[in-house]
């Protein structure tokens, strides 16, 4: 993985969740754990602690959330 991905892709704040979910942009959820993607969908929905995508909810405070931050 690299910094520029961290540094320009990486989603947390609602605004940047709720911002890839209104545009339908796919949001990736990634383990640093397993060094790996484990989901790769549209938001179905979210809350301050999990995201919902393709009917799996995960914790946003486990994973690194890469998507299209807000502006």
């Amino acid at each position: 993985m690299t910094l520029t991905k961290l540094r320009n892709k990486t989603v947390t704040t609602d605004d940047d969740l709720g911002h890839n979910q209104r545009i339908g942009m796919p949001i990736e959820v990634f383990c640093l754990e397993r060094k790996q993607t484990i989901a790769f969908g549209k938001i179905q929905s979210f809350t301050n602690g999990k995201v919902c995508i393709n009917g799996n909810h995960y914790c946003r405070d486990q994973y690194v959330l890469f998507g299209f931050p807000a502006q």
